[in-house]
């Protein structure tokens, strides 16, 4: 390869791995438990979206006080071994996870199934008789 090509296979990693951004927030919908008030909803959400940054490799509030500011291209090369996995992905999974342990309502994703059909129960007498069976009729 030319010293060009090279330099310039190098910028576009660069460029690249510049774009790997921390989430801002969950992209999910989460809703209060039944026996929660919304004050402790906003608590659990202010805790879990913490909790949730930190898992994936930003700084939560409590750590900028007394550690430096992670770049995101340190978080971008720190994390670029998950295959297939983007950080608001997992970032997701961890804040849905957390939200539900503190007993909120989350999404469940997953096939929809069909309840088969009910069948009825053995003392069933219907108001009318069954159709006379046709035989083979011509």
């Amino acid at each position: 390869m030319k010293p060009r090509s090279v330099s310039l296979l190098m910028a576009a990693a660069l460029v690249v791995g510049a774009c790997t951004t921390m989430p801002s927030g969950p992209s999910v919908m989460v809703l209060p438990g039944s026996n929660k008030t919304f004050d402790q909803f906003l608590g659990d959400d202010r805790n879990c979206r913490q909790f949730a940054l930190g898992q994936v490799g930003g700084v939560s509030s409590p750590q900028t006080s007394s550690t430096a500011a992670v770049s995101s291209s340190e978080v971008g090369a720190s994390h670029s071994s998950d295959p297939g996995y983007s950080a608001q992905y997992r970032y997701d999974t961890v804040y849905i996870q957390c939200m539900y342990a503190s007993g909120h309502r989350v999404p469940i994703y997953g096939p929809m199934l069909a309840t088969p059909p009910a069948t009825p129960p053995a003392n069933y007498k219907p108001d009318f008789p069954p159709p006379a069976s046709q035989g083979n009729a011509p």
